[in-house]
């Protein structure tokens, strides 16, 4: 596990009632349990502007996993007025079919869960990219 602490990323989740939205809580599990900035925050703290609106509006960036194409996290964050750095879905991004129920596969699910710890840890080297660029120009 990574131990930086310089920035937050802020994790949004569906948690709904079918397999990918099962899988999409799972990775997001998995992503704040691999990486120490990367945190699952609360959703529904963003309405009815609640505070701290869900640590969201700390956060340096945003990671939005939906469950599937209704993309409801995703239209949550931004119409609490957010936006989201990266979006990820297991539908539309990795071809997995929406089923009902709450089983999925565990194996695809751990498999995509890698592919997005990548893809936050890609966003994690654009954040502070952004921060140093920053504190540079605070300095000059």
């Amino acid at each position: 596990m990574e131990r930086e602490q310089e920035f937050f990323i802020a994790i949004a989740n569906c948690s709904g009632r079918s397999n990918i939205g099962q899988m999409s809580a799972e990775i997001s599990k998995k992503l704040d349990n691999a990486l120490s900035y990367a945190r699952i925050s609360c959703l529904p703290a963003i309405f009815p502007q609640l505070k701290p609106a869900g640590k969201f509006e700390e956060a340096d960036a945003i990671v939005v996993i939906d469950g599937c194409t209704e993309s409801c996290v995703l239209k949550t964050i931004e119409k609490g007025g957010f936006k989201a750095a990266l979006r990820i879905a297991p539908d539309d991004d990795y071809g997995v079919e929406k089923t009902p129920g709450i089983e999925y596969d565990e194996d695809v699910m751990n498999r995509i869960a890698e592919e997005v710890i990548e893809k936050v840890k890609a966003l994690a080297q654009q954040v502070r990219e952004k921060k140093r660029q920053q504190i540079s120009a605070e300095t000059a």
